[in-house]
């Protein structure tokens, strides 16, 4: 091969050298740090140059190292740095070598809180009028831009995340960020390291750019809807075309893609019919766990993709380290095959990409014959190895979830079935599960099948206490077995004793039936309690389903630690405490389903007007006991266009003891209205 230079400094740039040197290409690696240079995977078949150049200083280098003429220079840049391409450009025309422009896919945003800017200085002057803590993740060199645009006000409720070097660091000082709010890190940042942050520092905005998924940007995404945090994303300068890291590869290698060509045969273009792609479940990744039509399959295919864990002990020739549909379509389209095989670990139909690869592939063509062949779960696995049956097991997953609401779901079915499978990212997961039984003080046996299948295969038993501390590799999933479990109740209202009470005011239990009734919940939904007082509707619409997201909104201080320690009594992980006044306590809290609205200290309009601007269907519940706040909620919602309006007036008298008597105790006439908000074409029921 051609003398070959690639100039790097993010994570396509290494992930080509390291494939180049498993391939044994020897080529030259030019990083601007001292930081990227120690990123690099150091080979005898790798030359790293170290310093940022200019143009002309890229052309003298280029030139010295017989890089000229028919060397080929691949820009693997990050795609912010449009002033660096254009110099690797100018650079690789003055001296005629051949330029291939490795780009990052871009990355899907989310549908709602989220905004958009064209550089770094319109998003800093917007941030002056965003309230709450904003964490920046753009880098130091943007800091200049940022602090030069905010006012001190913001500046004090600014985090800034940056690498963990001295001149990132002298960068965050120079610009006036407070040392404490400076978090200094190496990534890659996963989801959930992500929304810890946002968690722990009480961030309401992140401001990213959108680096892709290989910059972390679709972690950062995550964690800000799991969170409700409101995105300020920085859009990428205008890009010239370019190709993903394994197209690079196939085009400086053109071996691999060669081959499977050649097997497929020379056929006149893609939009040829009769493509069969198959997606089949892998099983647990040993060969001898797969299925006997999966590997006639695998025998038949002219071209493999899959995780490199799956490809590891495959027969194949022509395999190709990929899952995701947009590197993998492109394959398909230069090769051309007749037969693909897609794999997927454990069973296709279970917690698996197939089915998003199915739609991303019927989106590509629709004459594609696709068929899925199922594996062995990793759940199927554990049963038969502890010899239980999972007909009537509750089975749930965290892999890839540390939100608190996915921890509270797992442990109300812990606490309703015998047993309970979980799918698990890693050791980690098996110390939240142990120390989250362990406080609930659930008396439950854990077994944890390690590696299943393969022949470091490990079945292991603990108790919570145990699971609290474990330490292991491996490809993990647990199985909870609780011997006491509870039958869950049908109807799980809570009486006013079960709330603590203290001074603040309650809505009473006849009342807070009825509301929670003429609320209509589905799953899933999110909930406003609005003047949650005691936190007593929130709390029992949540006890209803765990799937429900719960946020109670309350502008006494008191009345907020009141509602916090009836959530700890009553173990209800899915309510929120939003401390502050409505409306403009929802601003960065997700668009609710349904609302309940107990208390409005005299700003009803304005609620509704807030409601309404969220242009989402939803189902409202107000009471009301003054007449005058009768005569106004009559009249707003008249004028509010609402439909399916209903109004009751409802008083409840309970019979109380007094000494050797029995009275019935006269409560004040409640008035209870029932509507629709932004209607569209759903059916409350």
């Amino acid at each position: 091969m051609k003398k070959l230079v690639i100039f790097s400094g993010t994570t396509e740039g290494r992930r080509l050298s390291e494939q180049l040197i498993e391939a044994g290409v020897a080529h030259t690696v030019c990083v601007a740090s001292g930081y990227g240079r120690d990123l690099m995977r150091a080979d005898p078949l790798l030359s790293l140059h170290t310093g940022r150049m200019n143009a002309e200083e890229m052309t003298a280098f280029l030139s010295a190292g017989g890089f000229g003429g028919e060397g080929t220079v691949v820009d693997a840049t990050h795609p912010y740095a449009s002033e660096v391409s254009a110099n690797i450009r100018k650079a690789a025309d003055a001296l005629g070598c051949r330029y291939i422009r490795v780009l990052r896919r871009e990355s899907e945003l989310p549908k709602e809180k989220v905004s958009l800017y064209e550089n770094a200085a319109s998003c800093a002057a917007a941030l002056n009028h965003c309230p709450g803590n904003i964490l920046l993740t753009t880098g130091s060199k943007e800091l200049h831009t940022f602090c030069g645009q905010i006012s001190d006000e913001t500046r004090a409720r600014l985090y800034v995340r940056v690498l963990p070097t001295e001149e990132s660091l002298s960068l965050c000082l120079e610009a006036g960020i407070d040392p404490k709010k400076i978090i200094a890190m190496h990534g890659p940042f996963s989801a959930e390291m992500n929304l810890a942050l946002l968690q722990q520092y009480e961030i309401r905005h992140l401001v990213t750019k959108e680096s892709g998924e290989a910059g972390g940007f679709g972690d950062k995404v995550r964690a800000a809807s799991r969170a409700g945090v409101f995105l300020h994303v920085i859009s990428r300068p205008p890009e010239e075309t370019g190709i993903s890291v394994e197209q690079a590869l196939c085009e400086l290698l053109g071996s691999k893609e060669g081959k499977a060509a050649k097997k497929a045969g020379d056929r006149s273009g893609p939009e040829e019919a009769g493509i069969c792609i198959t997606l089949a479940g892998i099983g647990m990744g040993s060969p001898a766990g797969m299925t006997e039509e999966v590997k006639r399959a695998l025998a038949e295919a002219e071209i493999v993709f899959g995780a490199p864990r799956l490809l590891r002990e495959l027969p194949s020739d022509v395999c190709f380290s990929m899952y995701r549909p947009s590197d993998i379509i492109p394959v398909l389209e230069r090769v051309r095959p007749r037969r693909a095989l897609i794999l997927f670990s454990g069973d296709s139909g279970f917690y698996s990409g197939a089915r998003s690869m199915r739609e991303a592939l019927l989106s590509w063509r629709k004459d594609l014959v696709i068929r899925t062949l199922p594996g062995i779960s990793s759940v199927s696995a554990l049963a038969a190895k502890a010899g239980v049956n999972y007909d009537d097991a509750a089975i749930f997953s965290i892999h890839g979830r540390k939100d608190p609401h996915a921890l509270h779901q797992l442990l109300q079915s812990i606490r309703c079935h015998a047993r309970t499978f979980v799918l698990l990212s890693g050791d980690e997961d098996v110390r939240d599960l142990g120390s989250m039984l362990l406080a609930q003080r659930k008396e439950v046996r854990i077994l944890i099948g390690s590696d299943l299948s393969s022949e470091s295969e490990k079945i292991l038993e603990f108790t919570p206490a145990e699971a609290a501390s474990f330490q292991g590799q491996g490809i993990l999933t647990a199985l909870v077995l609780n011997e006491t479990y509870e039958k869950r109740s049908l109807l799980p209202l809570l009486e006013d004793e079960d709330v603590l009470r203290g001074q603040t005011p309650m809505t009473k239990a006849s009342v807070r039936h009825e509301c929670v009734i003429r609320l209509g919940l589905r799953e899933g939904d999110v909930v406003y309690d609005i003047g949650s007082g005691t936190g007593s509707v929130a709390l029992e619409i949540a006890a209803l389903d765990p799937s429900l997201t719960v946020y109670a909104f309350e502008k006494n201080e008191k009345a907020c630690g009141l509602i916090r320690e009836n959530i700890r009594r009553l173990h209800a992980g899915n309510v929120e405490v939003i401390e502050g006044e409505a409306p403009e306590a929802f601003a960065d809290i997700r668009t609710p389903d349904r609302v309940f609205i107990g208390g409005s200290g005299g700003r009803l309009p304005e609620i509704l007007a807030a409601l309404r601007a969220r242009r989402h269907p939803m189902r409202c519940v107000l009471t009301a006991v003054t007449l005058e706040t009768m005569a106004e909620a009559s009249r707003l919602i008249g004028e509010s266009g609402v439909t399916d309006l209903e109004m009751i007036q409802l008083q409840s008298n309970p019979l109380r003891e007094i000494g050797r008597y029995h009275l019935f105790q006269a409560q004040n006439p409640v008035l209870i209205a029932s509507f629709t908000l932004n209607r569209s074409q759903e059916r409350f029921l």
